[in-house]
């Protein structure tokens, strides 16, 4: 059983990376649901739960509800800028015919299902551990993918299916 301030800063982390992911979207156009807001709403209301909880049993019972909400949540909106992602390069194989063009992009597109596999494998306990380094490559290879694309003359946009 933790603190509760080791409970509220991990909350405060978990704010923290998912405005990080948020700025990500505003920054590539990528549509988000409200699901990271409300998960952190429902953790927010956990944690009132378990600083006013009696028992031993309460207070465990509260703080697997607060990791499952800041874990869902942060990992919803990671999933959905994958996702986007994933579409983005998969339009862009679609659209080229030359070969070490299509080489490159298909190199991205699997370096996108590497990362949304690790994110979609591991337990909360291993992402809350190694969130903040998924945040990090993820935003790099977005930068990547755009640098790609620039090269090529690709237009770096929002997927048709978010349009």
């Amino acid at each position: 059983m933790e603190s509760i301030d080791v409970i509220a800063a991990n909350i405060e982390e978990h704010a923290r990376l998912t405005s990080g992911l948020e700025l990500i979207c505003k920054y590539y156009k990528i549509k988000y649901d409200a699901s990271p807001l409300y998960n952190f709403r429902d953790a927010l209301s956990h944690f009132i739960l378990r600083y006013e909880a009696k028992t031993d049993e309460e207070k465990i019972a509260q703080e697997s509800s607060i990791n499952e909400h800041i874990f869902r949540g942060t990992k919803d909106i990671f999933v959905t800028i994958l996702y986007e992602m994933k579409q983005r390069v998969i339009e862009a194989l679609n659209s080229t015919d030359r070969s070490e063009q299509q080489q490159e992009i298909r190199q991205l597109l699997h370096r996108y299902k590497k990362i949304e596999l690790e994110i979609r494998g591991n337990s909360e306990t291993t992402v809350n551990r190694t969130l903040v380094t998924f945040v990090e490559s993820l935003n790099n290879l977005i930068q990547e993918t755009k640098r790609v694309f620039e090269l090529y003359g690709i237009k770096f946009v929002p997927s048709k299916k978010y349009q």
